[in-house]
């Protein structure tokens, strides 16, 4: 029997990656949309046929048919949702970031600890096939002194209206908004937590962001909006022990060791539906061609979701990884503290930016939340 799926937030992201990914999952049927916006949710009824649309989330949580529900509104509006799928008992997705502030983040523990739905957070990279493949790689090569270096710069003309105007007008921070991805994934790799950030550059964005981790581990993060998209806007290097790893954007991950061990695997990709299987030049090249294909009107526009490049960051993966977790009554990996933690380094990482110095942290109080 398909478990079935109500989604309460439906703009950009969700409609392009959320909501085609539920829809080619096997083991999950849409049931509903809800979102404040009517044209939207009646186009996505005409496109995916759901049981009904509504502006009112409530009828989503009460509805005894929905075994799962999708969250990706702004964050911050979450805790309302997170008190209904609560007192309906209905598990919980919702994107990233958990939150934006320190205030929201103990009662957020505290209510879904107190519950029992299954609730996890969308951070997607650990749930990739190249960073499926790298994590074994780094576990089997760790020794002594590790430097991660982690790129994810794109290009902010590229970002829809209402998103370029909150970052770069607003001054909201793309440390909150977007590198909590890479904190997740870099907890998530070194089966840890950061102990003492810094953070040089822009602030909202266009920053490095230095972390030391426990057993020798430094990562430094190379993030900003200042890039050409034409580009690939994702790498991690780590280095270790003599050995060297690389993943180039989700297409090609490389292993370089001292003695001549080596590993080399390439990711399908695709730019408009067209499915690419490349080395990483080519895939450069191909980016470089889509990027100069972009129309005025389609900036104007933002999001390109029908023909963009795109490659397997596991969002697919993520929700069906939930999906199983319902099914096997077992808990989520990106849980709600993983998510916390996410979020309160990103809120040290500004706070360092602020104040121009190094800030230790400590998550060693969630626990006891």
């Amino acid at each position: 029997m398909k478990m079935k799926v109500g989604f309460v937030g439906c703009g950009g992201f969700s409609t392009g990656t959320h909501i085609p990914n539920v829809a080619k999952n096997p083991g999950l049927e849409i049931r509903a949309f809800c979102d404040l916006n009517t044209a939207l949710i009646q186009k996505l009824k005409d496109e995916y046929h759901p049981v009904y649309v509504t502006t009112e989330m409530g009828k989503i949580f009460s509805d005894p048919e929905i075994d799962m529900v999708v969250c990706a509104t702004k964050p911050d509006f979450r805790m309302p949702i997170m008190k209904l799928a609560v007192k309906h008992n209905k598990h919980l997705f919702v994107e990233k970031p958990l939150c934006y502030t320190n205030d929201d983040i103990e009662p957020m523990l505290k209510l879904i600890r107190s519950s029992s739905i299954k609730f996890m957070v969308g951070f997607n990279r650990p749930y990739s096939p190249m960073m499926q493949d790298i994590k074994p790689l780094y576990k089997k090569h760790k020794k002594g002194n590790t430097t991660i270096v982690y790129r994810i710069v794109g290009e902010a003309r590229m970002w829809p209206k209402h998103h370029y105007d909150s970052i770069i007008h607003n001054k909201e921070s793309t440390i909150i908004h977007e590198i909590t991805h890479i904190f997740d994934l870099l907890n998530w790799l070194t089966d840890s937590f950061p102990q003492k950030v810094y953070t040089a550059g822009e602030g909202n964005t266009d920053n490095v962001i230095t972390l030391s981790y426990p057993d020798n581990i430094t990562a430094v993060i190379i993030a900003g909006d200042n890039s050409c998209a034409g580009y690939p806007k994702e790498r991690i290097e780590i280095n270790t022990d003599y050995n060297t790893i690389i993943g180039e954007n989700f297409t090609e991950v490389s292993l370089y060791t001292d003695n001549g061990e080596e590993f080399h695997k390439i990711y399908d990709y695709s730019i408009a539906r067209n499915k690419h299987h490349d080395e990483i030049r080519q895939v450069i090249l191909n980016g470089c061609e889509w990027r100069k294909s972009v129309t005025p009107d389609e900036l104007k526009y933002g999001y390109y979701y029908e023909r963009m490049p795109k490659v397997d960051k596991g969002h697919y993966n993520e929700i069906d990884y939930f999906r199983e977790v319902i099914l096997e009554d077992s808990y989520p990996d990106t849980d709600v503290l993983k998510g916390a933690v996410a979020s309160l380094t990103a809120l040290k990482a500004i706070e360092s930016w602020e104040k121009g110095v190094p800030l230790d942290t400590d998550f060693s109080f969630l626990e006891k939340l």
